[in-house]
């Protein structure tokens, strides 16, 4: 081996080495984004993103802008509601999307009839109910409802999200009502928990006795538009996610909520108040 090889091999592996650590010292970042009534969840670390679901609006992707976001890994929609994917069409044709999760239900609004079409004009990978995505030493597990979706409401068709890092859990589920809660329950696919997004904005709903004692989260998160048609947060639900001394974040109140992780699992969290809409 030439002395030259031998010192370009040595600059690989030093500057490998120094951007493992790089990452490794960089917090991972789940950014319960302040849409108004619907839910965008932004996952990012090491310059690396995926996106659960985005909002009701095209105007989304401004926000991907402004947090200088140029490309996704992989885009999950929890579910085809319009307040989760209405702005998941514009994101797919103005970024680069590795990979699609959806839960597989034929599209039934406009919002994922478009979704559908772009993905094909994208040449997007769609990937149906159950997958697993790596930023560097963090790890995203997308699984299905237990329940059959012959039956199943779209709400309980939602998909669950598992993000880790370190010791470090968070649990995504979309509009999970109370059967579907059950049933991921009962097939005992649901761990303890730091930080719990409230299912179907806090709806009454999307909260049962259990579910709370067997996620034992620290923080909830309420993804909630001010002044909403629906009455979520429910005041039923905030009592129990208030019980034992929870700290409950809600978008309405608090804005955009954003828990930094480092690679331990210890995490801080922050909200940036709330936006006028």
């Amino acid at each position: 081996m030439t002395l030259a090889l031998s010192a370009r091999l040595l600059f690989a592996v030093v500057a490998s080495l120094a951007l493992g650590l790089s990452v490794q010292d960089t917090p991972l970042e789940l950014r319960f984004i302040d849409v108004g009534q619907g839910d965008a969840v932004l996952i990012t670390l090491g310059g690396q993103a995926v996106l659960v679901d985005a909002g009701r609006g095209d105007d989304f992707v401004v926000v991907l802008a402004e947090l200088q976001v140029d490309s996704l890994v992989a885009a999950i929609a929890s579910h085809n509601h319009d307040d989760h994917i209405g702005g998941m069409d514009a994101v797919l044709a103005d970024y680069p999307v590795g990979r699609y999760f959806a839960n597989g239900r034929p599209p039934q609004n406009d919002n994922a009839r478009a979704v559908e079409r772009w993905l094909v004009a994208r040449r997007v990978a769609k990937v149906i109910g159950s997958g697993e995505i790596l930023l560097a030493d963090a790890r995203i597990t997308v699984f299905p409802s237990t329940l059959d979706p012959a039956t199943a409401s779209e709400n309980n068709s939602s998909l669950g999200v598992l993000v880790e890092r370190g010791a470090f859990r968070a649990l995504l589920t979309g509009d999970s009502e109370s059967d579907e809660l059950i049933g991921w329950l009962a097939a005992g696919a649901i761990p303890d928990v730091d930080v719990l997004k409230a299912a179907h904005h806090g709806a009454r709903n999307g909260v049962t006795p259990g579910w709370l004692d067997r996620t034992k989260p620290e923080v909830v998160v309420v993804s909630v538009g001010a002044g909403n048609g629906y009455g979520h947060p429910a005041p039923w639900a905030l009592r129990y996610y208030q019980l034992n001394g929870r700290k409950v974040f809600r978008t309405d109140l608090d804005g955009t909520v954003i828990v930094k992780v480092d690679r331990d699992g210890r995490y801080q969290i922050q909200a940036t108040g709330p936006v006028t809409r």
